[in-house]
């Protein structure tokens, strides 16, 4: 062999040999993040790759490149574009992605997918796989999410694909329930948009109502529920109360009387069994705002309450102070209408207005006389003879 043709063959093996490395390291250098990032369009791409899960697991080429030598020659003309779009600034904005991550790239790394249940949503993997749904039309936002962003996928996002739910919206606690709650055994076919299609009415529940829920529901929850009490306004201490308190399971036909639910004391005024109102509130029954016109309450009466007069017994009551005042024994004899001589302010002191009677009750009043000291035992019985008075009765013969 001729020294020109062995250093043919040796240039051409070591050109070989160069070309093999040169390439291999340019395919491991443009298969890096750290490459991809060179170009500055990509500098959220390769932040929010770098602050996700799949940071240090996997590289870009993992999820957007096909495997296989159709996958490598497509990888590297799509390098080739991108390349040419950076230098001619003829990209979109935002970014969008050019090759669908397909299910064959998440599998690769994560071959349990097909038999796992989300915690979340309870979606079924594996139905949505058979039905080409692809791994990225639900979680989209694992990697490449924007700031503040959710990473796990939400039951709105269902309404992507789920048009359905266009004429049902999953507001309130309907929100946070799986498909799997209201359409079990994946029977999304059929499922009607009335309450009771899932919801089972109670048995204490109005009779005869088994539609137009919302009048008294809302899907926030079953209670509290918003009944139009306007019938019966609820104010006062009924404010406070439960259906059930009321009702006892039974709403219609229920009576409207105080006496159907509040059972009259043995004390009440007998014969009295309605119009409640004209002595009670909703705030209370006590205290009572009884019309006590046919006998004032004026003076120490006022400070009372109404067992302290009435003992029990409301109808009938005497009007009379001796009805509940028993008089002293210095008062036998006398008239019993006590305003006479007191007022509700209270006995003492007494306000009788005595006859002129001699010099006693005269000008000199600065020495007036007690009324003991002619009535000493029994007001209907006069002495002028004492310790300080006359010698006899006679006012004009004694001293």
């Amino acid at each position: 062999m001729g020294f020109g043709k062995l250093f043919s063959i040796t240039s051409l093996t070591i050109w070989t040999i160069i070309l093999i490395v040169g390439g291999v390291g340019f395919q491991f250098v443009t298969t890096q993040p750290g490459f991809c990032n060179s170009c500055h369009e990509m500098n959220f791409y390769y932040n929010s790759w770098q602050n996700s899960t799949h940071g240090p697991k996997s590289i870009c080429v993992n999820c957007h490149s096909e495997p296989g030598l159709q996958g490598f020659i497509g990888e590297k003309v799509r390098g080739a574009e991108q390349v040419v779009a950076h230098f001619s600034g003829n990209y979109p904005v935002p970014i969008k992605i050019i090759t669908r991550v397909k299910n064959d790239q998440c599998l690769a790394c994560h071959p349990e997918t097909r038999n796992l249940t989300d915690k979340t949503i309870e979606a079924k993997h594996s139905l949505h796989m058979d039905k080409s749904v692809l791994c990225a039309d639900c979680h989209n936002r694992i990697v490449h999410n924007q700031s503040g962003q959710p990473r796990v996928m939400t039951i709105d996002q269902c309404d992507s694909c789920h048009k359905a739910h266009a004429n049902f919206k999953l507001i309130g606690v309907h929100a946070t329930l799986s498909c799997e709650k209201c359409h079990p055994g994946d029977k999304y076919k059929g499922t009607k948009s009335n309450c009771d299609f899932c919801h089972k009415v109670p048995a204490n529940h109005m009779a005869g109502i088994t539609g137009n829920c919302d009048k008294c529901h809302t899907a926030t929850g079953w209670k509290p529920a918003t009944f139009d009490h306007s019938k019966f306004p609820l104010t006062g201490k009924h404010q406070s109360l439960t259906c059930e308190q009321c009702h006892h399971g039974i709403y219609i036909g229920t009576g409207a009387l105080c006496e159907n639910c509040h059972n009259l004391p043995a004390n009440h005024i007998a014969g009295i069994t309605g119009n409640c109102d004209k002595c009670h509130t909703t705030a209370g029954w006590q205290p009572a705002a009884f019309d006590h016109s046919a006998f004032p309450l004026t003076g120490k009466h006022q400070s009372l309450t109404c067992d302290q007069c009435h003992h029990g017994v409301f109808t009938g009551t005497a009007p009379g102070c001796v009805n509940c005042h028993t008089p002293p024994s210095s008062h036998d004899g006398m008239n019993t209408d006590c305003s006479q001589c007191h007022s509700p302010d209270g006995f003492t002191p007494a306000n009788f207005v005595h006859a002129r009677v001699g010099e006693h009750m005269g000008a000199r009043s600065e020495r007036p006389l007690s009324c003991t000291t002619c009535h000493p035992v029994r007001f209907t019985d006069t002495t002028c003879t004492g310790s300080r008075c006359h010698n006899s009765n006679n006012p004009r013969g004694g001293d």
